[in-house]
């Protein structure tokens, strides 16, 4: 593969993995994840050490798989009426240093949006993603939310960002 032809396929694979997030979709986004795969939100700017620093959420393959049906349960009380997000998603930049796999990682700022019964949030960050080839396709290893106000009080996000 060229590397314009990679830089295009990590390009769609954030653009894709969002829309799949806007959408709903959250088994096919879950299925994005490697098994060793983790969805980091840090609380301090700067934070690098997610196993011993307190984080906003940190989430392995399991912990996921738990919330989708959370999201997925009809009597999710915390959920009525149904909550609905949206992202803008500014166009993702390759970095130029790789990342565990050889593949260089992809970081972008998201604005997103959450709205559910008459309350809306509006969340910025910026989002980092590690991923890895397996059986040819693209795979999330670590999904990084940075946000802007990680050190503040934050409401309670319902959703992905």
């Amino acid at each position: 593969m060229s590397t314009a032809d990679l830089h295009d396929s990590l390009v769609d694979f954030v653009y894709y993995e969002n829309r799949l997030l806007d959408n709903r979709q959250f088994g096919l986004w879950y299925d994005l994840f490697t098994d060793d795969g983790v969805y980091w939100m840090p609380s301090q700017p700067g934070q690098t050490d997610r196993e011993t620093q307190a984080s906003i959420s940190l989430e392995d393959k399991m912990l996921l798989k738990l919330r989708i049906e959370r999201y997925e349960h009809p009597r999710a009380y915390s959920l009525q009426p149904q909550v609905r997000g949206m992202r803008v998603v500014q166009r993702p930049e390759i970095e130029s240093a790789k990342a565990g796999d050889g593949l260089p990682a992809v970081s972008c700022n998201v604005i997103y949006m959450e709205y559910q019964a008459g309350n809306p949030l509006v969340l910025g960050a910026r989002v980092r993603y590690c991923l890895r080839q397996v059986e040819g396709q693209l795979r999330i290893v670590e999904k990084k939310v940075e946000l802007l106000n990680m050190d503040s009080f934050l409401p309670a996000i319902q959703l992905f960002i």
